[in-house]
């Protein structure tokens, strides 16, 4: 051990607490380092563990070094005294940037604020970041440490955040927020946009509110309870058998498709690979947009007789890992698109362009398929439409309630109990004659013969 180090009996016991709390009331027993740049740079975590250096002459500050290499100035006082049971621990910055001259200063600093003014610095700064906090610093927080990590639809929340909340909230102070101008704001997202629309932007200015105050960030949520304009009904659009027909003889010509095409006024009909093999896979599985967008190439078993798509549990609606035997024509899209996607990549249907590896915008193949079916001068249908179609047909054919809704892996609700919690069964069996059945029909529709 460094001779820089002046330790104590049981400084190894402290040094391996992860928490500050745990060495409040054994302070005494951190490791000091006397005034040297070069020990303190030297400073090394004990056992590798997290560990917190007294600075010798310089009451209250305290060196954090941690085992990523990441090393931290800190203040420790007690507000009220040292009678006080109350301890605060006053960040000042980071180690490598701030030096022990700049970080003594401000030590003394903040210990002569609380001996001599009676003032509690840490208090004082966070009653300052929450007075000066925007709501576009509030939904930042809320989405790096909860929505990304957490939720399926973050990054729609964060399109419907930068579409219609960013340009009225993003610079509006959380404490000035009112109640009645999110409920005009509402009314104008109604009329520029759709009721509906402004019933998803109430409701994620509410939930990113009602984070702030789970964490002790904010005060009040002055969105809560809001009353929403928009009517949402159930959908209820599914493809007639001529549509159907259209839409994948469609998709089917472009596989020809050249510039020349496209020259000629097809653009609009023009869709690139990818997204042809996304919405195809639709149909065939009747799974949900997200779900087949983001595949990853660790999910598909391909190879042997019985493919299967393992889709886990955090990437889908309900929450359980859902297994999805795939039906012949389902494996050769997948080939095909696994076999096009680059090799380096994660996933199935990679975004072009983009320099983190991420999957194809979901909303952009939405918008594909709208300027497919616009071209086609087909009713207004949109990808959920087509998993709707799916199970529409599967009841068509006469299969049972709860395989059609082991297909679509719908919540364990609409099985029962019983079923969802004790049962455990995967029903490969069923899932894979369902559909089977389910492609033989749709090949019958095309007028194709299976696999073609």
């Amino acid at each position: 051990m460094s001779d820089c180090l002046k330790q104590r009996p049981g400084v190894r016991q402290v040094c391996g607490k992860t928490g500050v709390h745990g060495l409040f009331f054994r302070t005494l027993l951190m490791p000091t380092l006397s005034q040297n740049h070069r020990q303190i740079l030297a400073a090394k975590p004990l056992d590798g563990k997290r560990t917190y250096y007294r600075i010798q002459g310089v009451p209250g500050l305290l060196l954090d070094v941690r085992p990523n290499g990441k090393r931290c100035w800190f203040v420790r006082y007690q507000p009220g005294g040292r009678n006080s049971r109350t301890f605060r621990w006053y960040k000042i910055g980071d180690a490598r940037v701030i030096g022990l001259h700049d970080a003594t200063r401000h030590a003394n600093k903040v210990v002569k604020a609380v001996l001599d003014e009676n003032r509690d610095p840490h208090a004082e700064r966070v009653a300052e970041v929450r007075e000066g906090q925007t709501f576009g610093q509030l939904f930042e927080e809320w989405f790096t440490r909860h929505a990304e990590p957490k939720l399926v639809r973050a990054e729609t929340d964060r399109i419907i955040y930068r579409c219609h909340i960013e340009k009225g909230f993003a610079r509006t102070r959380v404490a000035d927020l009112k109640r009645v101008e999110i409920g005009r704001f509402r009314d104008k997202v109604a009329k520029e946009a759709s009721p509906l629309t402004s019933n998803s932007v109430i409701e994620l200015i509410g939930r990113v509110l009602n984070w702030g105050m789970d964490e002790g960030l904010i005060e009040v949520n002055p969105a809560a309870r809001l009353r929403k304009v928009g009517i949402k009904k159930p959908r209820e659009r599914v493809l007639a058998v001529a549509d159907i027909r259209t839409f994948w003889n469609a998709l089917a010509a472009m596989e020809a498709m050249t510039g020349e095409h496209m020259a000629k006024g097809e653009r609009g009909r023009m869709l690139s690979p990818a997204t042809r093999s996304i919405l195809r896979l639709l149909l065939l599985t009747g799974q949900r947009r997200g779900e087949v967008v983001g595949a990853r190439k660790s999910e598909l078993e391909l190879a042997g007789r019985e493919p299967v798509w393992t889709i886990p549990g955090e990437r889908t609606k309900n929450g359980l890992l859902h297994r999805l035997p795939l039906c012949p024509s389902a494996k050769v899209e997948f080939e095909k698109a696994v076999a096009a996607s680059p090799a380096g990549s994660l996933y199935v249907f990679p975004s072009p362009g983009m320099e983190s590896d991420q999957p194809v915008s979901a909303e952009a193949v939405t918008r594909a398929m709208s300027r497919l079916v616009a071209e086609l001068k087909i009713s207004t249908v949109s990808p959920h439409d087509l998993r709707r179609t799916v199970g529409t047909e599967m009841a068509r054919m006469g299969l049972p309630v709860h395989i059609r809704a082991l297909v679509l892996n719908h919540s364990p609700q609409t099985r029962g109990v019983t079923d969802a919690v004790y049962n455990r069964y995967a029903y490969d069996k069923e899932k894979r004659q369902a559909l089977g059945k389910w492609e033989g029909r749709l090949h019958e529709i095309l007028g194709s013969k299976r696999g073609s």
